[in-house]
């Protein structure tokens, strides 16, 4: 469950935090619109007047470098506090190392259930994206999700908070402790 941008803002408000709501509305707002693409690029913080991004990898990167005018026209689009001037594709502390264990994979044999490719699809398709944008999108969402599933099948931990996966009791993206809720 995430909370919607105006209980956000009256919870800024009420704790007179409301100038740094203001200031961090393009982390709340990206959050809101990248659908998919949130689980391969995450908000960090509002800087100047760039959005910083974490990426996963080099490849996913470069990828959105080329999406960036786009990614942002939308951004700016939902914005009411502010404007971004750019995006920042910085590669984060996503749980990598090989990402899945010991074992190796191929992800071209990991297969997505028509619902997980029906889902992407319809994010895409709410994008707005011109179709080369769209289908380079696609291709690092579909290798994201087989990398998830990938890790969700080894054990890993699905964020209740953020989304993210991680492989044991506290998550990279966002902090979240699972041993805080746990009751077993």
């Amino acid at each position: 469950m995430t909370l919607e941008r105006g209980s956000l803002a009256a919870i800024f408000r009420k704790n007179n935090l409301l100038s740094e709501y203001e200031k961090q509305e393009p982390v709340f707002v990206w959050t809101e619109i990248a659908g998919e693409l949130g689980k391969v690029a995450r908000p960090k913080k509002v800087q100047g007047g760039s959005l910083v991004l974490e990426v996963p990898s080099a490849a996913a990167k470069q990828e959105l470098s080329f999406l960036e005018e786009e990614l942002l026209d939308k951004l700016n689009e939902n914005l009411t506090h502010s404007k971004v001037d750019k995006l920042k594709f910085k590669l984060g502390q996503f749980s990598e190392g090989s990402g899945m264990g010991e074992k190796s994979y191929d992800i071209e044999e990991i297969s997505l259930s028509e619902e997980e490719r029906e889902k992407i699809e319809k994010e895409l398709a709410d994008t707005g994206l011109n179709e080369p944008a769209s289908r380079s999108l696609k291709s690092l969402i579909v290798t994201q999700q087989k990398k998830r599933k990938v890790r969700l099948k080894e054990g890993w931990h699905e964020c209740p908070a953020c989304g993210g996966v991680f492989p044991d009791y506290k998550c990279s993206h966002c902090g979240f402790d699972r041993r805080e809720v746990d009751t077993a």
